[in-house]
């Protein structure tokens, strides 16, 4: 119950008080958090090294856990995002984002076999699908319910409110297929495996088990993968940023999308570290599931 309390007055806040002040309070919460939060600063440390070590970064001494710091800051202001922004808002988030290569995602839909959208924990993925509905393709995704009956409730009422169609993880296929086969476009997240039926590859030169829903989904229809991530700004504007859709070509196999799919995450990733919420240490199998209710969804149907 204290959780949705907690999640109450940021959803009061974030929507009632001027946006300014509810960014400044979503750090000053963060900060809090990141200063009780010994196991994730650890494990977002973790992440850290291991992205710039794959970059050939040597971080300054001492620099990291002020980079840890600013991971925790991006996260606040994504909570303040993810409760402000509704249809209620439209005007005023449309107003803060820039969009580049639009082509990509409107030539994938053009084949007629629907999209494939992928994203990852990175940025604001849920304004990214709100946006997707005000350019005119309705998103049908999937998510991870907390299991706590409030909670689930009011993330739902916020989700749907952006137009976006959700399916619940674990009966998701049925609905994705018949998305696709209308031509529609579909959202899943391919960097957290909540189903332990990912596939271990290389993610920032170690082994990393990966959601694969997107690839057998899209060898299966035929329809193109595009991968798509809203990034925020140093203004805190977003930049909306389409991939070249990922074609299940005749011949191509499963491993091969996925390969490509990851090579995708992983310039965003290292392009932008400080926006990749994942609280604990990724490479980590016996602690990769550890968190509760995910406030996204997954990539796996």
């Amino acid at each position: 119950m204290w959780e949705y309390a907690m999640y109450g007055v940021a959803a009061f806040v974030s929507r009632h008080l001027p946006l300014p002040f509810s960014y400044w309070l979503g750090l000053r919460l963060a900060d809090l958090f990141h200063a009780l939060d010994r196991r994730g600063r650890a494990g977002v440390t973790s992440n850290l090294s291991r992205i710039l070590a794959h970059r050939g970064i040597e971080p300054a001494p001492g620099s990291l856990p002020g980079m840890v710091r600013k991971t925790y800051q991006y996260f606040g202001k994504y909570l303040v995002d993810f409760f402000r922004y509704s249809s209620a808002f439209c005007e005023e988030i449309e107003g803060k984002v820039s969009i580049e290569n639009l082509s990509h995602i409107e030539s994938a839909v053009q084949r007629g076999r629907g999209a494939i959208v992928v994203t990852a924990h990175v940025g604001n993925w849920e304004l990214g699908g709100m946006m997707l509905a005000r350019l005119g393709h309705p998103v049908t995704a999937v998510y991870r319910p907390f299991g706590i009956r409030h909670l689930d409730r009011m993330f739902t009422d916020r989700r749907q409110s952006r137009g976006i169609r959700l399916i619940p993880l674990g009966r998701a296929v049925p609905g994705l297929l018949r998305s696709l086969r209308s031509g529609g476009v579909v959202s899943l997240l391919a960097d957290r495996d909540f189903t332990g039926r990912g596939q271990p590859c290389p993610f920032f030169g170690a082994p990393a088990r990966l959601p694969m829903g997107a690839a057998i989904l899209s060898i299966k229809t035929g329809a193109p993968i595009v991968p798509a991530f809203m990034l925020r700004q140093v203004d805190d504007r977003f930049l909306l940023k389409f991939h070249p859709p990922i074609l299940p070509r005749a011949g191509c196999t499963v491993d091969e999308l996925q390969s490509q799919v990851v090579s995708s995450m992983q310039d965003v990733i290292g392009e932008y570290p400080y926006q990749w919420f994942i609280f604990h240490d990724f490479w980590d199998t016996g602690d990769c599931r550890r968190s509760g209710g995910d406030v996204a969804g997954s990539g796996e149907a």
